[in-house]
């Protein structure tokens, strides 16, 4: 009785392999029959990539997609993507496109990717002379001066208007001359050109003020001086005293 059991048992087992076997067979060839045999590799976002910011790979997945799907500007490695910034916000799921994309060279003709965080571009008239001659390139660190017309009053208490020369800003980086991030043009030293600053917004002030009331004189720094310096505003009087002649 018990051997006839037994016999059952590996019968049955026998019989529950086989039909396992049989069933993943069968589902094998139902996958291969109704499969696209065109899938394509597409790198998608696992998680939302919000504008303006880099795209890590740890965000990113690969997925094999029906080709006649897959969108003509889609990527396939994540190797592509990586690294880059995102121009447009980005939805979980969303296939990863080339023209939503800024990469490392794309980012040096943006100025607004040049520009350090809490910093704003502002720029200012040059020439030869106010810019050192054209020897300032991008990435070089500045200070300026204002020289402007301010209200004092004489001994005799008549308003009269005096000449100041003042150090507004100081270790100010510069991120563009002209329209493109190059040396000032010293082939054509009377020709006006611009300075793009990085400055905070409260150094913009007294900058755009002196640039609109007064003139403005560039002092192209050591890039190993980092210091600081408090001087009181310069005017003729002044002058004559650091010159030594008496007053």
């Amino acid at each position: 009785m018990l051997k006839g059991s037994r016999k059952y048992w590996v019968i049955a087992i026998i019989c529950g392999l086989a039909a396992s076997f049989l069933s993943y067979r069968y589902l094998q060839d139902i996958k291969i029959r109704y499969s696209p045999d065109d899938l394509v590799p597409v790198v998608i976002a696992k998680v939302t990539i919000n504008k303006d910011t880099p795209i890590k790979a740890e965000q990113l997945k690969v997925e094999n997609l029906p080709g006649k799907y897959v969108h003509p500007d889609a990527l396939h490695n994540i190797k592509d993507v990586a690294g880059k910034i995102a121009t447009t916000s980005i939805i979980a799921s969303e296939e990863i496109l080339g023209p939503k994309l800024l990469s490392s060279a794309d980012k040096a003709n943006r100025l607004a990717y040049m520009i350090p965080g809490s910093k704003r571009a502002v720029s200012i008239p040059v020439n030869e002379i106010s810019g050192v001659a054209g020897f300032i390139k991008v990435g070089d660190r500045v200070d300026i001066i204002a020289t402007i017309d301010l209200p004092s009053v004489s001994l005799q208490g008549a308003e009269k208007m005096s000449a100041y020369s003042i150090l507004t800003l100081q270790d100010i980086e510069v991120l563009a001359i002209g329209e493109n991030p190059e040396i000032l043009d010293k082939k054509n030293p009377g020709g006006g050109k611009t300075l793009t600053l990085a400055v905070s917004l409260q150094e913009a002030q007294p900058l755009v003020l002196a640039s609109e009331r007064g003139n403005l004189r560039v002092l192209l720094r050591s890039p190993v001086d980092q210091s600081r310096t408090n001087l009181a505003p310069f005017q003729l009087n002044n002058f004559l005293v650091y010159s030594g002649a008496p007053n």
